[in-house]
């Protein structure tokens, strides 16, 4: 378990299934996500159990402190030891919980233990170029431009593009 001032971040477990479903399938969330369409309980289901046994991720959700409230998850995924490098994803599913900083709060808490518990030297993720309010959190936490790719992802009757953004520890704006 992660805590920061205001969240805690727990790993995911089968009985938080009803959100995650719930928020994926929330038509704004589609929209910001590569998938094409939401999930049903089964599709979930199934990839629980697949994950549960891919010791190269790692999911937590994200519950405000003050009432236990699940807002989100955020999590590492494709967690390379050798390379030390991870990819980052978060969501923030409930629309009430938006906007108030606890995506920049959660992702500085995570990244601090990517970086320095599991000693990862690089962290990347994948953004569509159009999602402003997304990219504008990854650059207050240091991520950079590593470039894009064009017409990527086919969504919503047309092709869309694709910032790859990385961080490196050392770059990190939360490197002591």
């Amino acid at each position: 378990m992660l805590e920061t001032k205001r969240l805690l971040l727990r790993l995911l477990n089968e009985q938080d299934e009803n959100d995650i479903v719930k928020w994926r399938n929330q038509k704004d969330i589609i929209n910001s996500l590569f998938s094409y369409k939401g999930v049903t309980i089964t599709e979930h289901r199934q990839w629980f159990d697949k994950y549960s046994r891919d010791d190269t991720r790692i999911e937590y959700v994200i519950c405000k402190k003050e009432d236990g409230k699940k807002i989100g998850t955020i999590g590492l995924s494709s967690i390379d030891h050798k390379n030390q490098k991870a990819e980052y994803g978060i969501l923030i599913g409930e629309a009430q919980e938006q906007k108030k900083g606890f995506a920049l709060e959660a992702s500085y808490t995570l990244l601090k233990y990517a970086f320095y518990d599991l000693n990862l030297h690089k962290i990347k993720l994948h953004v569509f170029t159009d999602n402003n309010i997304a990219i504008n959190l990854y650059k207050r936490l240091g991520f950079k431009e590593e470039g894009t790719l064009h017409q990527e992802i086919y969504k919503n009757s047309g092709f869309k593009d694709v910032l790859v953004m990385g961080l490196l520890k050392e770059e990190w704006v939360g490197h002591d």
